[in-house]
């Protein structure tokens, strides 16, 4: 699962991190240590020329077929293993893949009846990038009251994104058991370009990446979507164990 991530690297690091071809000022966004699903993040695709281009899209996948947004809010991520045969991921699985730049991400550790978060980076430092899929979805007019089925100009279009997860690594999995599917840098060719009517194909990318990670304990202010500033990500102590409990003999 990834239900939070954090990207406040500058859209001129991504340039060169994906060797984009600039033919304009690139987007902007503000950047967030907080980013949470219904945001507009930036991702890396193929534009209709085949060069990569940085564009903003909704994270939170509305399948082309879909009757209203609201669906977005259960398709922020997509398992690698199965997203191929997913009615809601099998057509962007084959034709719209993208990249997805994060700093890191977010996992939630259980300690008794609540759980505690936790941020997860590079221990190296420097961007990540995730296994994403992109659709476009126009939002429908009910032909009997002339009204949208949900809030928004009839027609719009809308372009979101989902990313996909796999299982965890050795270094993880004592977090959580699933992690974002970490591409390398010479593997973003394959995952943008690559058959993805062969699921096949892509399986060594979907395997948990031998990335070295740090993991640390941050405040529970990242629960609301509304703290998106950097105290978010400041370090706080790890709890203190729990004492044993036994019988005094």
């Amino acid at each position: 699962m990834c239900g939070r991530y954090f990207l406040l690297s500058p859209a001129e690091a991504l340039a060169v991190l994906y060797a984009l071809q600039r033919t304009g000022s690139l987007p902007n966004w503000p950047a967030s240590t907080n980013v949470a699903p219904t945001d507009r993040m930036p991702v890396v695709r193929r534009n209709a020329a085949g060069a990569r281009e940085l564009v903003l899209l909704r994270w939170g996948l509305v399948p082309a077929w879909a009757k209203d947004i609201s669906i977005g809010s259960r398709t922020i991520n997509a398992r690698s293993e199965s997203a191929h045969e997913k009615p809601s991921f099998r057509d962007a699985y084959r034709q719209r893949r993208c990249l997805v730049p994060a700093d890191g991400w977010y996992e939630w550790i259980p300690d008794g009846k609540k759980s505690r978060p936790v941020k997860l980076e590079p221990a190296a430092g420097g961007l990540v990038t995730f296994a994403g899929l992109w659709e476009r979805w126009m939002r429908p007019v009910d032909v009997t009251t002339g009204s949208t089925r949900d809030q928004g100009p009839k027609g719009e279009v809308i372009e979101t994104f989902t990313i996909l997860t796999t299982a965890a690594s050795a270094a993880i999995e004592n977090t959580h058991d699933r992690m974002p599917v970490i591409l390398a840098p010479d593997t973003f060719d394959l995952w943008l370009d690559g058959p993805g009517a062969n699921a096949a194909a892509f399986q060594a990318l979907f395997q948990p990446a031998p990335l070295a990670v740090t993991i640390t304990p941050v405040s529970t202010a990242v629960n609301s979507v509304r703290n998106t500033d950097l105290s978010v990500l400041e370090p706080v102590a790890p709890p203190a164990p729990r004492p044993v409990q036994g019988s005094l003999f």
